[in-house]
């Protein structure tokens, strides 16, 4: 197939993430047994979707980056084959359903074909979906972090985009318990240590990042630390980076150090004498080595306790690495149906002139809730879909 520009390709996985959101939301499909599957590569889609935007700006000068794309396209378009034929199936079911001419037709050959179509388009999508996978653990490890053609030190800009501590514009729904939680025993347990913490643990699209800020706004509100710090670290685990980053954070008049005394000289004497919050988001590091060294490096410098590390991960392994000081693990857990359904709502009435989503489409919509896993992020997506359009036929 001839390579192909993104601007092509988000279209397609959008047009297929709505069709399967549609398609699973449907009776016909609980009916013929496939609600499961239509419902997983809805979710699938939604996850891969979320890289597009740092895919685009880079796969001109990355080819590891334009085959991944090219691969994702191929899959895309199979997709949406796959989901044109269970439209074209649907469709003439309820033609032969409503006409009375197919009724014999049916009684004799319909038992056989409709299991055959089953079993078929079952597969059909579980192949699509483990492809999915592997596309998705592939977009992972290349597209989290990246720096410009030049090293950090030299250039001090990172080209992927990085998350901040600013609380999202979206309602919070469903954290509220996990923010008093966290909070809760940061607080206990630091007044016991120099350095301690909390690791929230949770795959893609749960919503670690966003937990994350909502407790940074709590310690804030509660002055529970002199100094809140938010560093986005991804994939590349660098003691020097994030101390600079701290650093930076904390002090932006400061300069970019090369020198990794002089950094935690200066960091040291910002850090006197005040208690800290440092939030490491998405956090890749297995490393046990270059945990141990960053620990080491802070603990030089601090000289009072009551200093805490809130760090966000995808790994259990990663939290485990960090027991090696006083941590505490918090695993998330999925958000309830309702609570998907109340974020597509609060995201298609911020971007409506309507006060309230009509009778009609609310049933539709929360009927298209169940199917976002318990997802905020894939949430979020199908309800940015649906703002444009608040038509029946559209959802």
């Amino acid at each position: 197939m001839a390579e192909l520009a993104l601007d092509f390709v988000s279209p397609i996985i959008k047009s297929a993430i709505s069709k399967a959101v549609s398609f699973a939301a449907a009776q016909i499909s609980t009916a013929w047994g496939l609600e499961k599957e239509l419902g997983e590569l809805a979710q699938k889609l939604t996850m891969i979707q979320g890289l597009l935007q740092d895919a685009e700006k880079r796969q001109e000068s990355e080819p590891a980056i334009r085959s991944w794309l090219q691969n994702l396209t191929d899959v895309a378009y199979d997709a949406v084959d796959v989901l044109d034929e269970y439209e074209y199936e649907v469709l003439k079911h309820k033609v032969q359903t409503q006409g009375r001419k197919w009724k014999q037709v049916r009684t004799f050959f319909g038992v056989f074909n409709s299991t055959a179509f089953r079993l078929s388009m079952a597969d059909n999508i579980r192949k699509i979906n483990e492809t999915l996978d592997k596309i998705n653990n592939q977009g992972v490890l290349l597209l989290p972090i990246r720096f410009s053609g030049q090293s950090h030190s030299t250039a001090g800009a990172r080209q992927y985009p990085e998350t901040d501590p600013i609380p999202d514009c979206c309602k919070f729904v469903g954290r509220h318990n996990d923010v008093s939680e966290i909070v809760k025993k940061l607080d206990n347990i630091r007044s016991q240590h120099i350095l301690s913490g909390i690791s929230i643990v949770g795959f893609g699209g749960i919503g670690k990042t966003t937990l994350a800020k909502s407790i940074c706004s709590m310690v804030k509100e509660q002055k529970l630390y002199d100094l809140v710090a938010w560093v986005c670290v991804a994939e590349e685990f660098d003691e020097k980076i994030i101390l600079g980053d701290m650093l930076e954070y904390l002090d932006s008049s400061v300069g970019r150090m090369n020198n990794i005394g002089a950094l935690l000289q200066e960091l040291g004497q910002k850090l006197e004498n005040r208690k800290f919050l440092l939030v490491l988001d998405d956090v890749w590091n297995e490393d046990r080595g270059k945990w141990d060294s960053f620990n080491s490096r802070l603990l030089k410098i601090l000289k009072t306790s009551g200093n805490s590390i809130l760090v966000t991960t995808r790994s259990d392994k990663v939290a485990s690495i960090m027991e090696a000081l006083p941590m505490q693990k918090h695993d998330m857990v999925k958000l309830s149906d309702r609570e998907c359904w109340l974020i597509i709502e609060d995201i298609v009435l911020r971007s409506s002139t309507e006060t309230s989503i009509p009778l009609d489409l609310e049933g539709i919509g929360q009927e298209i809730a169940k199917k976002c896993g318990g997802l905020p992020l894939v949430a979020s997506v199908i309800g940015g879909t649906f703002c444009r359009e608040m038509k029946t036929d559209k959802w």
